[in-house]
């Protein structure tokens, strides 16, 4: 059984050619057998459900320990990881960089360029073309 939900679509955001939101994907079709970008986004689902454990586990403590007021924080467990994402630029960066070394590691690629520019330009993360070299490779 997949831990993902796979739609092959022809509209993304410009520039994308494949997106993960919680556990659905999204891949452009002209990227449909491009298996290093579904690798990529594979690790953000898998993100996903490390967030989504993480916030459950810590709601259930403080319902349980503190105080059963806490309950609706529940409620918050499937957004952790997309609030983190956007507001949290560490974080931004810690994902994409795992993401993009699974994609070059499986995806076959000749060069490594499209990542590090990507790391540059589309995620505002504060990168230089080094820094973002450095993080891919090493």
């Amino acid at each position: 059984m997949n831990y993902y939900f796979l739609k092959i679509t022809a509209e993304l955001p410009n520039g994308f050619g494949g997106t993960a939101q919680g556990p659905f994907i999204k891949i452009l079709a002209k990227y449909k057998d491009d298996i290093g970008l579904r690798e990529h986004e594979k690790v953000h689902v898998r993100q996903w459900y490390a967030l989504l454990t993480i916030g459950l586990l810590l709601s259930a403590l403080l319902t349980l320990l503190v105080s059963p007021s806490f309950w609706p924080f529940y409620g918050l467990a499937p957004f952790l990881h997309q609030l983190l994402y956007k507001f949290v630029r560490p974080y931004r960066r810690w994902c994409e960089v795992q993401a993009y070394r699974k994609q070059l590691a499986t995806g076959g690629y000749d060069s490594t360029d499209f990542a590090v520019s990507a790391l540059v330009e589309k995620y505002d993360l504060n990168l230089s073309i080094n820094e973002a070299k450095t993080l891919l490779l090493d």
